[in-house]
């Protein structure tokens, strides 16, 4: 029996051994491929590092790149102006015045009634005088010239006129009178003819015929009133005022036709 059990364990103890054995290699052999591991890695790096060097000794230095200086700028001067702060007047305290003490109103007195109430008569009634009548002369101005058309460098102021009945035939035995301002002169004319005896000028474009001329005399300043009158003197025609100069730019003569009613 202790032969046989004897004969079984040599087998295991052997395996046993061997195990360890086999335990105790990979201890010692872990360590050794550690290294074997790190001098690989440092071969691979060194490697890298030479390929690296290698590398970098075949790239062209790059030039230096200059960064320009700023100009100095000059930090202004401080040109702030200091505030004056006014110095604060001093305010005058009124004295107080003295109040007048109240004087009495004075009572009204009273109103005497008016001793008159009636109202005033009424106003007296103011005469206003009629108007004059003016005079109905027997002839009036139907027609009268053009100065515009009508200078002259005669000297003497001349005057064509017609006098003509309601049927345009002449009148003769009729003047015309003339009195001048402000010389107060007075001037007649001829009687006029029964026929168209006178004439401004024949020849002309502006014609202009007449049976009676009036010559009051020469230009001057002033103003001439003319009108119609029979042969004793009587006016039969409204007055016409006619003013001259004396300055002979301003000469022209003058035309009429006066008519009876």
């Amino acid at each position: 029996m202790l032969s046989t059990m004897k004969g079984k364990e040599r087998p295991i103890l052997a395996a046993l051994i061997l195990l360890a054995l086999i335990s105790l290699g990979c201890s010692l052999a872990q360590p050794i491929l550690d290294r074997v591991r790190s001098s690989d890695a440092l071969a691979s790096f060194n490697t890298d590092s030479e390929e690296a060097e290698s590398a970098r000794q075949r790239r062209p230095t790059p030039r230096p790149t200059f960064t320009p200086t700023p100009n100095y700028t000059a930090t202004p001067a401080n040109t702030a102006t200091p505030t004056i702060t006014p110095i604060p007047t001093e305010t005058l305290t009124p004295v107080p015045t003295n109040t007048p003490v109240p004087t009495d109103t004075p009572v009204p007195t009273d109103t005497p009634a008016p001793t008159n109430t009636r109202p005033p008569p009424p106003p007296s009634a103011t005469f206003t005088p009629a108007p004059t009548p003016t005079p109905d002369f027997q002839f009036r101005v139907v027609e009268q010239g053009n100065r515009e058309f009508q200078h002259t460098t005669y000297h003497i102021i001349t005057i064509y006129v017609a006098l003509i009945d309601a049927g345009n035939v002449p009148v003769g035995g009729l003047k015309m009178v003339g009195d001048h301002t402000p010389s107060d002169r007075h001037m007649e004319s001829a009687l006029s003819d029964w026929s168209w005896s006178v004439a401004n000028c024949l020849g002309c474009d502006y014609i202009k015929q007449g049976n009676l001329k009036f010559e009051p005399g020469p230009f001057e300043d002033g103003t001439w009133e003319i009108y119609v009158a029979d042969s004793g003197g009587t006016q039969l025609s409204p007055k016409i005022p006619l003013s001259f100069s004396s300055s002979p730019d301003t000469w022209v003569w003058d035309f009429f036709i006066f008519q009876s009613k």
